[in-house]
């Protein structure tokens, strides 16, 4: 990290232990609520752990990216100083890059000017961390692993990308958008991948149940090419209600 930075960069550093395979770390999105899921983080770098497993879907993926590297503090970091930032998230950003979030700024000015992401450490850790994110042509989550994660972040920014408030990103031959549409939390790709242990992390109170999508008809305009990603959206709240009270 010999690339002069706006803020002195935190070092990563590599867990003590890798917690035994089975245990799964599950993480849902939330935009900003997502970095509730940050504090938690730093509490396991205290600890010295590291999931052998991580599924996680929009900024539940993204704030994750700090954690797997070691970097307590990082996300922190991102609060204090951008996330108020107009460049960061405004209603501005829909008139100018058609995104709430600016991707540009949030993916790709943050980590590679301001904030450094600790990629050697990242890339260092024998972990399966996969980013979910929903096929537009399916409505089906696509799931990218660890090795897809790279500095240009397109898994990462497509697991991010809002319906309506976000463009759609293409990444490897796939049209995608949220993952956080097609599987708000986790759990059970967690569950079918043999998992036996999980720590869920929230961002919605445990009494929470999400109510129906209410912009049918413009949902249905803007995505006329995608009728499985419209039926996603539409049916995500039952999905999502269902996903949370799985047995963990």
């Amino acid at each position: 990290m010999s690339q002069r930075f706006t803020h002195a960069p935190i070092k990563g550093k590599a867990p003590l232990q890798v917690l035994p395979r089975g245990c799964a770390l599950v993480l849902e999105g939330g935009g900003t609520r997502g970095f509730y899921s940050a504090g938690v983080f730093d509490a396991f770098m205290d600890a010295g752990i590291l999931f052998p497993y991580i599924a996680a879907v929009s900024a539940g993926a993204a704030n994750a990216l700090s954690y797997i590297a070691g970097q307590k503090g990082r996300n922190r970091q991102v609060v204090e100083y951008y996330v108020g930032d107009k460049r960061y998230v405004s209603k501005r950003n829909l008139l100018l890059h058609r995104s709430l979030f600016n991707m540009e700024f949030v993916f790709h000015e943050v980590p590679q000017k301001h904030i450094a992401l600790d990629w050697e450490t990242f890339d260092k850790q024998d972990i399966l961390f996969l980013t979910g994110a929903m096929d537009c042509s399916s409505g089906k989550t696509i799931w990218f692993e660890k090795s897809d994660i790279t500095p240009e972040l397109e898994a990462t920014m497509a697991s991010c990308s809002i319906p309506m408030l976000s463009k759609i990103v293409r990444f490897k031959g796939y049209h995608l958008l949220d993952g956080g549409i097609s599987d708000p939390i986790p759990i059970e790709k967690s569950i079918a991948d043999g998992n036996a242990f999980h720590v869920v992390v929230l961002t919605r109170n445990q009494a929470y149940e999400k109510p129906a999508f209410k912009h049918k008809k413009s949902l249905g305009m803007i995505y006329r090419k995608y009728p499985k990603a419209v039926e996603a959206v539409l049916n995500r709240h039952h999905v999502y209600n269902r996903q949370g009270t799985v047995k963990k």
